[in-house]
């Protein structure tokens, strides 16, 4: 056995090396060429976001004055990430206002001003709007533990069905109170975050036949008081888990109706949540409502800036907009301090350090996506799967942006075929271990193809015009890097 180890060490130096090797003279490596059909589209693309909660707010309060204003600034402008969703949490321990407080002749019930995280937050959004109108979005964590069967917040616990319309008036109150004294309009209204989990934190679980049932009290009281937002369903923790919990809903004509965007959690392995993903896409075509992924984090090891987490966010950005037809892609928190109960990269941006912002290689692959595709766009065919790329195109045919993912630890050479169109003034954005979306030249433009060698570990953006071409497109073959032709993606 000591032998055995001893060998083995060298024996992996020896293969590793060996891998890094070019291939030998006349053996040279063909790049996998890709089909780009822009007159193709699917999903309309409605924006990216980020959580703004409390831990939101106490991370931003570790930074100095001059770095929270940057903050901001790579947020919510084209100095970073460009962001156009903006995702809130509802307290779910609010009492009534007393009897004679003057928001009560506002038509207001609830002490929403009591709790911190309520003024912090509106006293923080102004700084987004100066920068941004952003969708603003709701999302309670847990109701009232009064009105619940176990009376507690946290670790789940049901809703009682006879507090139901409570629990409706509860929400609308909150559309309310955010419209009438800080003149925000939330824009779309969540049931609740992840009802098939208790957690040991704010939390409640709901059955899809529960969501359904509530979803018909809320809908009627937001109608009859004539509040416009939008309501969501069902933030499931995984594509699967929302798969179950939306099919009573979208089974229910009553129910249905009430329903304006379908959302899901992209939490849980790759492997277990493919079918919830095309359940999700398939009900978008067949009811004709949008799908978010409505939150996302790295959870599997401490906090990492590396670029390995960036390329596991770009992966699963892009297999949620082209496996699950998702048009909004939101990352769970804006900015999170070091979190000793949820280990991982809970933000986009990484922990303060010394009151300075530390932006890790994530924000920057998630920059790749947000800063070039914006609301309105669509998603176009691209045919071929050597590796992953995810295209976009702008509502008059003229702009694109496609989205390229290198996994492997070596150089690949990529050719990229528009058929009858030709792509015009490309320019090339990459983020790996050595680059933060910069600006990188290579690419090359001949006639309608696009060529260009993809770095090791990296997320690359090809951004530029495009125009239709007077000749009739030549036939296209999307091939692997060696031989056989690949599937529309």
């Amino acid at each position: 056995m000591k032998a055995l180890f001893t060998v083995l060490p060298a024996l992996v130096l020896f293969i590793a090396a060996a891998a890094a090797q070019p291939p030998p003279a006349g053996l040279e490596e063909q790049p996998a060429s890709f089909c780009i059909n822009p007159a193709a589209t699917y999903q309309k693309i409605e924006g990216f976001g980020a959580g703004f909660f409390w831990q939101t707010l106490e991370a931003a309060s570790d930074l100095t004055p001059e770095e929270r204003e940057r903050m901001y600034d790579l947020l919510y402008t084209d100095k970073g990430l460009r962001l156009n969703i903006l995702r809130l949490a509802i307290p779910g321990n609010q009492e009534p206002l007393p009897q004679h407080d003057p928001l009560r002749s506002r038509g207001l019930k609830y002490n929403w001003p009591k709790e911190a995280y309520i003024r912090q937050l509106y006293e923080s959004l102004p700084h987004v709007f100066a920068r941004a109108r952003p969708v603003v979005y709701a999302v309670p964590y847990t109701p009232p533990a009064r009105w619940k069967a176990d009376k507690a917040p946290n670790w789940g616990g049901a809703l009682l069905p006879q507090h139901y319309h409570d629990y409706a008036d509860y929400l609308a109150d909150f559309l309310k109170y955010s419209r009438l004294e800080h003149k925000v309009n939330i824009d779309v209204l969540s049931l609740q975050n992840e009802p098939d989990v208790a957690a040991p934190y704010a939390s409640a679980r709901w059955t899809g036949e529960e969501l359904r049932d509530f979803l018909k009290v809320l809908g009627a009281i937001l109608r009859a008081e004539r509040l416009s937002t939008k309501l969501m369903v069902s933030e499931g923790s995984t594509w699967d888990q929302t798969a179950i919990e939306v099919a009573p809903i979208l089974q229910d004509p009553e129910a249905r109706k009430y329903v304006g965007i379908l959302a899901s959690h992209s939490y849980g392995w790759d492997d277990l949540v493919d079918r919830g993903r095309r359940f999700m896409q398939s009900a978008t075509a067949r009811h004709g409502l949008p799908v978010w992924m409505s939150e996302m984090s790295i959870l599997d090891r401490p906090e990492d800036p590396s670029i390995r987490t960036a390329m596991k966010v770009a992966h699963y950005i892009y297999r949620d907009f082209v496996e699950a037809g998702v048009s909004a892609w939101i990352y769970c928190l804006a900015i999170a301090r070091i979190d000793p109960i949820m280990p991982g990269s809970l933000g986009i941006l990484a922990p303060p350090k010394n009151g300075a912002l530390v932006i890790p290689k994530r924000f920057w692959a998630f920059a790749n996506y947000s800063r070039f595709v914006q609301p309105g766009w669509k998603r176009m065919q691209v045919e071929g799967l050597a590796f992953a790329n995810a295209g976009f195109v702008s509502p008059q045919g003229d702009r694109f942006a496609l989205v390229a993912l290198n996994n492997a630890f070596r150089p690949r050479g990529a050719s990229y075929d528009f058929g009858a169109w030709d792509p015009i003034d490309v320019e090339t954005f990459r983020t790996s271990k050595d680059s933060e979306l910069a600006s990188v030249p290579g690419a090359r433009i001949e006639g309608n193809t696009l060529r260009a060698t993809l770095a090791p570990a990296s997320i690359t953006t090809f951004v530029g015009r495009l125009k239709q071409a007077a000749r009739p497109p030549r036939p296209c073959v999307a091939l692997e890097e060696s031989d056989g032709p690949a599937a529309k993606r």
